[in-house]
């Protein structure tokens, strides 16, 4: 019962006590000095449904195409901003070893994948580290009780500034977690639940 009543709490919150919930994507910003990114945001986008999915080859193929499309225009973008692109660059490059790795880690992957979509929302920002993904786990590998972090999750949405884009997939992922929290369901409720943050930035 009182998993429901945290569902029922979190989706019952009204749109005025939610400004996130209409927050327009900071993509705009990047047109000032590098241009319209929004061909390579769709790329890092479709890469972290595909590692959201699980299926990490077809992420590893479409992290390629994100590679190929950067380092094709690079030297412009270099030009144009040298600061802005080291922050996308470094994103890059982490993204790309996360999903690339032998046997990669998908919460992993999913924090490095959210990181380069954030550093081409706002390239100006310092760049995001990637850092070990949201902890899981007990020190005895025990599944940690997913409503903890739901609590987590809970916390950093009502002050987390999520783009437009970005919107859909942590309402996905938080609805995935909540449905397997409510069936006692911990291990992959936590999954979720760290996907979730890592999308935040957490």
């Amino acid at each position: 019962m009182n998993k429901i009543l945290i569902a029922l709490a979190l989706f019952s919150m009204p749109v005025a006590a939610a400004p996130w919930l209409i927050t327009p994507s900071f993509a705009a910003a990047t047109a000032t000095e590098l241009g319209d990114l929004s061909a390579l945001r769709t790329i890092a986008s479709d890469t972290l449904d595909l590692v959201a999915k699980g299926d990490m080859t077809a992420a590893s193929a479409r992290i390629t195409d994100f590679e190929t499309a950067w380092d094709s225009d690079a030297s412009r973008l270099r030009a144009l901003s040298s600061d802005k692109w080291g922050v996308i660059d470094d994103a890059s490059d982490a993204a790309i070893a996360s999903v690339r790795t032998n046997g990669p880690v998908a919460s992993d992957a999913t924090a490095a994948v959210a990181a380069l979509i954030a550093a081409l929302d706002n390239p100006s920002m310092t760049a995001m580290p990637v850092g070990p993904a949201t902890a899981v786990t007990d020190a005895n590998a025990r599944p940690l009780p997913c409503e903890d972090l739901l609590t987590d999750v809970r916390a950093t949405t009502a002050a987390a500034v999520v783009s437009s884009a970005d919107q859909p997939k942590l309402d996905e992922l938080t609805n995935k977690g909540i449905e397997r929290c409510n069936a006692d369901d911990d291990k992959r409720a936590d999954d979720f639940f760290a996907q979730a943050l890592a999308l935040m930035g957490k």
